[in-house]
């Protein structure tokens, strides 16, 4: 990953609408007569810096060095300008989704937005994703691109989760550690143990800090996003796949009890299943 390769990335378009529907990824290599100002998108964008250097500015003029395993956010409606440094080239992985998205993460508090550029600890898994989610962004048919946007989602939040700047150990990282390990498929005892300490202990912190337990947490989150997703006409068999859920069944009867309306009635017209 780390040697200098060709620029390979691809775009595709959940609906016709390019704010909420665009779906991109793929690695770039720039130059510096590529810098870029006053970049302005109506979706969401980010980048990880895997080799070269440079910097952001963003519209209120403040500057952020960009150096290898920077994570690079250009907020919907936001200006950057992109500088890129003579000395090194430069290769990026770029990763795209649409407004609504972005603004629907954001709202779970899963994304990293306190400043548009932090270091990660930029794992070999993470690496593999990016590969493999270009495949499949390539590969995949029109009526699987819903597949596709719920891998770019994981992607970004684990991402988020290897923020340096999230490591250390008080009360606050842990809250917002635990929130977004809520969104995968881990246990809760596992969450506690990645923190030292109990489930028990956890469920008293998160309980003080949140107003709930990690629990009720976890199916406020899974739930909201089942809401969303349903509303956006994917079937509800794909929503309780996608929610963890085997049985759409057991999904639709705890979706009721939780959300007081059942999920056919969040539903509205499917979305366009035909291959362009």
């Amino acid at each position: 990953m780390t040697n200098i390769s060709k620029t390979d990335n691809y775009t595709r378009y959940l609906t016709n609408e390019i704010r909420n529907g665009t779906l991109s990824c793929g690695f770039v290599k720039r130059n510096p007569s590529e810098s870029l100002q006053s970049i302005c998108n109506e979706y969401y964008n980010c980048f990880v810096l895997l080799e070269g250097s440079g910097r952001l500015i963003d519209e209120s003029g403040q500057t952020y060095s960009l150096t290898p395993n920077s994570l690079c956010q250009q907020l919907p409606g936001k200006k950057y300008s992109l500088l890129i440094d003579s000395a090194d080239p430069w290769y990026e992985f770029h990763l795209s989704i649409g407004e609504s998205t972005f603004e629907s993460l954001a709202s779970l508090e899963l994304l990293h937005l306190v400043t548009p550029v932090f270091e990660l600890n930029l794992k070999p898994y993470l690496q593999q994703w990016f590969i493999d989610l270009l495949f499949q962004l390539k590969t995949t048919t029109t009526a699987e691109l819903p597949e596709v946007l719920f891998n770019m989602q994981k992607l970004l939040i684990n991402l988020h989760r290897e923020n340096i700047v999230n490591q250390s150990k008080d009360i606050e990282t842990i809250i917002s550690g635990t929130k977004h390990m809520l969104y995968e498929d881990i246990s809760l005892e596992d969450i506690a143990a990645s923190f030292h300490m109990s489930y028990e202990k956890l469920r008293k912190l998160f309980k003080e800090a949140v107003g709930i337990s990690p629990k009720q947490y976890r199916l406020q989150t899974k739930f909201h996003l089942a809401e969303r997703l349903l509303t956006e006409g994917y079937t509800v068999k794909s929503v309780a796949s996608h929610v963890g859920y085997q049985d759409p069944f057991i999904f639709s009867r705890q979706f009721k009890k939780y959300m007081g309306k059942s999920p056919s009635q969040f539903k509205k017209k499917p979305l366009d299943t035909q291959d362009n």
